[in-house]
């Protein structure tokens, strides 16, 4: 049986000998060099963490202020900072401040681990101004900031109100961010998690989980070598009126298409891509398939019964079967059913939530400490982060009540009548005489992994052919955000440089000619210059 060694991975540097330097850089210094180091990203973490948590309690406590004055004032009485001050000291304590002993106690056993263990000087609290104080000074900073406002009582209330907004969307993101650094200090064992262990302790083993629901689908094993060097690569994205049948199949309903994207070259032959119509009906595209798992959690309507569902079965938790709830919330709109789609759009984005957070194929634990941490936050309505996915989850069902209501009046007016191609993506060079090189990256390095397991089968073997008519076939099948992201993930692993994006078919003529105009230009330059500098020995 082999021995797991995994329960030292948290452990950053044990002892000298598990490190090896360089024979000229003595071993002593490195191992002081790397402890200095890991003691200093570990106190700029937690000033990091420090600041966060004062921020977002200092702001909770300034928004009750906000609400306070705002309902009960009028717009005459929002003028007079005298009354503004007498209001809230009535109904506030007026040297209230960030106090974190007072924030533990509050708290007590809700308060998150990374966040028990830090240590505040008392030349920080004391630095810290009032809550009160800070509400004048933002009424008093307004009128000087604002000329229409000093006189107008209802202009300060929609610049108070504006700031109110900005104060909940630095909430919203505050808070990621402290996930986010809260997770990196847990990943890591320190002195400071030393604590007292258990006498005993239960575990609830769950049921075997479908081996299938986890596959990667299978690649090609061998590959033919790549003989020229990577080339520049232009992209149009052509962007016809959908069609009712392939917008409810095949779009995102969570995001617009994008009007740009990375752009990347190397000094080589141009390849441009031409925006061409889409002819193959919806029918034949590949569609994502939403797993009977995935359907029922789709049924459930609490936030709690949510979570010990996806703890359960954890392999529904991708963005693939996100995808596909989304999908069936765009059936349910287009039937009537709003109900039904608002309800599949708040668990399909808990499902991107717990996936983006658990990260790129990760082990069983780490996607339920993913699914803890985010239902954990948005089960408490009072707390900034359930707010932001509210109103996450409200701006999606928008947008697909928007796209439904257009897809209708579309096939009402007799417009789409699926014979009109969809928005995609394709590729074609600047130099019609141009072929398609390509650069296999190396086995068992992290370009390859990128290209045999995240791009689909289809897709390498196009590439792998060096024929642009073979990719832009499989690009013709995917909806437009698919093929962005395949993009990008040719830059990250290199197979093919992508040079800039193009809208339509114009700019990309245009970028055609000015290209010939160039090559012409520069082929008169080396005539011109083979003509000067040709010499021949002359014999008398």
């Amino acid at each position: 049986m082999p021995i797991d060694y995994s329960k030292w991975d948290k452990i950053e540097i044990s002892d000298d000998s598990d490190v090896e330097v360089h024979p000229n850089v003595d071993k002593s210094s490195f191992i002081k060099w790397k402890q200095r180091d890991i003691h200093e990203k570990r106190q700029q973490r937690n000033i990091e963490i420090k600041s966060i948590l004062v921020q977002l309690t200092m702001y909770v406590k300034l928004n009750e202020r906000v609400d306070y004055i705002l309902k009960n004032a009028t717009d005459d009485q929002l003028l007079d900072n005298a009354f503004i001050v007498k209001a809230i000291n009535s109904k506030f304590d007026p040297k209230e401040k960030f106090s974190y002993e007072k924030l533990k106690e509050e708290k007590g056993s809700e308060l998150r681990k990374g966040l028990r263990d830090l240590t505040f000087d008392a030349e920080e609290i004391d630095n810290t101004p009032c809550y009160n104080e800070m509400i004048e000074d933002l009424f008093i900073q307004i009128k000087e900031d604002h000329e229409d406002a000093r006189n107008d009582g209802a202009r300060i209330r929609e610049y108070v109100k504006e700031h109110r907004t900005k104060i909940d969307d630095v909430l919203s993101k505050s808070t990621i961010k402290l996930d986010d650094l809260l997770y990196q200090k847990s990943m890591l064992v320190t002195s400071e998690d030393l604590h007292t262990g258990f006498d005993k302790t239960f575990m609830n083993k769950s049921t075997d989980e479908p081996e299938t629901s986890a596959e990667q689908p299978t690649v090609a094993k061998e590959a033919p070598p790549a003989t020229e060097s990577s080339e520049k690569t232009n992209t149009i994205k052509n962007t016809p009126s959908p069609s009712s049948k392939s917008e409810a199949s095949r779009s995102d309903p969570a995001a617009l298409p994008s009007a740009s994207a990375p752009v990347a070259s190397t000094p080589s032959n141009t390849v441009v891509a031409a925006p061409t119509a889409d002819t193959t009906p919806s029918s034949e595209s590949d569609e994502l398939t939403i797993h009977p798992d995935t359907l029922a959690y789709s049924k459930i309507t609490s936030v709690q019964a949510s979570a010990e569902f996806l703890i359960r079965h954890t392999y529904i938790c991708t963005e693939e079967q996100k995808d596909a709830l989304l999908m069936s919330a765009f059936d349910a709109q287009l039937s009537g059913d709003s109900a039904l789609a608002l309800r599949v759009i708040h668990q399909s984005l808990i499902l991107q939530y717990v996936a983006q957070l658990a990260g790129p194929k990760p082990p069983r634990d780490q996607t339920i400490k993913a699914i803890k941490l985010f239902c954990g936050k948005i089960a408490d309505k009072s707390t900034p982060a359930s707010n932001g996915f509210l109103q996450d989850v409200q701006n999606t069902f928008n947008h697909i009540v928007q796209r439904c209501e257009v897809i209708k009046a579309e096939h009402a007016s007799g417009g789409t009548d699926g014979d009109e191609g969809e928005a995609q993506i394709q590729l074609k060079a600047l130099d019609d005489d141009t072929q398609l090189s390509v650069n296999l990256p190396e086995p068992n390095t992290p370009q390859y992994e990128i290209f045999t397991t995240q791009i689909p089968v289809e897709m390498q073997t196009a590439v792998k052919t060096g024929s642009l008519d073979e990719v832009n076939k499989v690009f013709a099948s995917m909806k437009v955000e698919e093929a962005e992201h395949i993009l990008e993930l040719f830059d990250q692993c290199g197979v093919i440089g992508i040079n800039a994006y193009l809208e339509d078919e114009n700019e990309f003529k245009q970028l055609q000619d000015q290209y010939n105009e160039n090559l012409h230009l520069k082929e008169e330059d080396t005539e011109k210059f083979t003509q000067e500098y040709n010499t021949v020995d002359e014999v008398d």
